[in-house]
């Protein structure tokens, strides 16, 4: 059954005035590693306002949370099959715990909605497992494994730091739940993270947390592509998230745009654009002016 009918979106770059289907449109991209499959291929999408909102603060809860003004189905078949080509996923504690207490916009992909089980047959026919692994990243180790456990079938790892808590590391490990040290103090370090998931025959390795979990990646210079959704509506707000916060990056992280469609069929007659951006070796970086 398809979720999304046979609408097309237009390439802008490279190349532009090229129709494609909706569907598969991520599925069938080349990945940048795909000339070496022992090669990790970190990645993470982000849907973002024209005023660059990531996330908005909810009314009833005062938590913040994806703006329900620019999510759409066409946005989320597209997350969907990004996760369908993932070996594992990077989520943050803070997700999980809202997960546990049903206050996530969602379930992890892929979804077991009807309209994705091309996605989950595409995953058979590649040999993968049915479901993508997790990783939870988690400085505090306060984390509700149990129920998480017995809601999913899913390989789940904790990533944290060397310096984490001693008594909350052995709840974890009587858990089963596989935990991965990587950092010397109690915070996740990204390339040693990278390291020990390749270790483990991961290489397609999404991440769909938010800021603090981006900069991790981008700190460690270890982030290889953004997928962006930019819906073409203002909605402000005071209290938001934007891509990323914290520290200055030094230096710069630097992208390249490798594709940009241009999607006119969203629902409330607003357009939106799917861009694919590849971050640029800091050894080959000239920097933006």
């Amino acid at each position: 059954m398809s979720s999304i009918n046979s609408d097309t979106v237009t390439r802008l770059y490279p190349q532009p005035g090229t129709e494609y289907e909706l569907e598969g449109l991520y599925l069938n991209t080349p990945f940048g590693r795909d000339s070496d499959e022992r090669r990790a291929w970190v990645y993470t999408n982000f849907i973002v306002s024209l005023d660059g909102r990531i996330a908005i603060e909810q009314p009833v809860t005062g938590k913040r949370g994806v703006p329900r003004t620019i999510t759409n189905p066409r946005d989320w078949r597209l997350y969907q099959e990004l996760a369908a080509r993932a070996d594992v996923l990077l989520v943050s504690a803070r997700f999980l715990r809202e997960l546990v207490r049903g206050e996530a916009q969602d379930n992890m992909p892929i979804g077991n909605d009807p309209v994705f089980e091309d996605l989950l047959a595409w995953r058979r026919e590649q040999g993968l497992t049915p479901q993508p692994a997790v990783v939870v990243l988690s400085a505090s180790l306060d984390l509700p494994l149990a129920e998480l456990c017995a809601t999913t079938d899913r390989v789940v790892y904790v990533a944290t730091g060397k310096g984490a808590d001693a008594e909350a590391v052995r709840v974890i490990e009587n858990s089963g739940v596989k935990l991965l040290f990587a950092g010397e103090g109690k915070d996740v370090d990204g390339q040693q993270l990278i390291e020990q998931l390749t270790s483990a025959g991961l290489y397609n390795i999404y991440s769909i947390a938010g800021p603090v979990v981006l900069e991790t990646l981008l700190q460690a210079d270890v982030l290889d592509c953004i997928y962006l959704t930019q819906v073409h509506r203002l909605i402000g707000g005071a209290s938001y998230d934007t891509l990323l916060g914290g520290e200055l990056l030094r230096p710069p992280a630097d992208f390249m745009l490798k594709t940009l469609y241009y999607d006119s069929k969203t629902h409330e007659h607003c357009d939106q654009f799917f861009s694919i951006y590849e971050k640029i070796p800091r050894t080959t970086s000239t920097g933006c002016d």
